[in-house]
This record gives structure tokens, sequence and C-alpha cells, in this order.
């Protein structure tokens, strides 16, 4: 059944769309390259130039082992929408499995942050009666998005009233 901008959703297993790897990347390195550049900076000024070097060696293994974990990342996400259910898989090292059953949804948020909209993807939150059993969908294309929130607030009962 398609009913979701080309999405099938009678259980195929999607991954999260490609670009997402290029989000989590930008997400995972500019944090150590800011880190590293303000740490040598002051190491430098203060008169420390070895710990400079030190400071910048670890910042840039630092991001280069963030970028080379988003490939993983990816590879491990998962998700499929079942006629009662959402089920998600994920996790690199830490393998996660949930599965969100659609009357226990209360809302889907589309969710999109600056970096998200550069590169033309969305978030949907799916928030239920349990905050722990909250789930978020990364990694949509933007114009899916919509779509797709549409198709799972029908499955869940709800209509789009806000």
């Amino acid at each position: 059944m398609r009913d979701a901008g080309g999405l099938t959703l009678d259980g195929t297993v999607h991954q999260l769309d490609p670009r997402i790897r290029v989000v989590w990347a930008v997400s995972s390195t500019v944090p150590w390259v800011v880190l590293g550049i303000a740490g040598a900076a002051i190491a430098a000024v203060t008169g420390h130039p070895p710990l400079a070097g030190l400071i910048g060696v670890v910042a840039v293994v630092a991001a280069v082992i963030g970028v080379s974990i988003v490939g993983w990342r990816w590879r491990c996400w998962e998700w499929s929408a079942w006629d009662d259910a959402l089920e998600l898989q994920h996790g690199v090292l830490n393998r996660r499995a949930s599965v969100v059953p659609y009357h226990r949804i209360q809302q889907i948020d589309i969710h999109r942050d600056p970096i998200d909209r550069i590169f033309g993807l969305s978030k949907l939150i799916l928030r239920t009666a349990a905050a722990t059993s909250d789930a978020t969908l990364p990694g949509i294309a933007a114009p899916h998005a919509d779509e797709l929130r549409h198709a799972l607030l029908r499955r869940s009962g709800h209509d789009d009233a806000v």
C-alpha cells in the first residue's frame, strides 16, 4: 500500500534518507572543531604551545571518529509501518527496537531545524500518552514528511486538528 508520498506502508523496511548522514556528520563534527580551536587558542595565548597542539590533535581525531560512525549509524537505522504499529530499529553499539502502536499516538509533530532545512529533511516526533513511549523518526525527505504524518495520523484515528 502506497499512502505516504511514495513510501510503502505495508511493513516494508525503510532506511532514512541518505542526506541525514551529512546532517549527523556536521552535528558531530562542529562541536569538536569549535572546542579544538578554542582550546588550542587559549593554550597558545597562555604560553603552552605543546598543549595547544595536543588539543588540536584530540579535536581532529574526535571529529574523524564522529564522521566515521555516521555511516554505521545510518545503516543501522530502519523503520517499518505495519497495519497496527510503527516499528523503529536503530543503534550501532546499543541496538534499540521499539514499536509504537497507532492507537497510542496522540500527536505527530514535524521538526525541521536549520541544518535539516538546508538538506531538505524533517523529523517526525510521535507523541503518545506515556512520555517514555514517544518516538522520533529522523531523516525523512521534507516533501514526504507531511504525507507520512497524515497517513500515520489516519491510522491512529486522529485528525489533523490543532
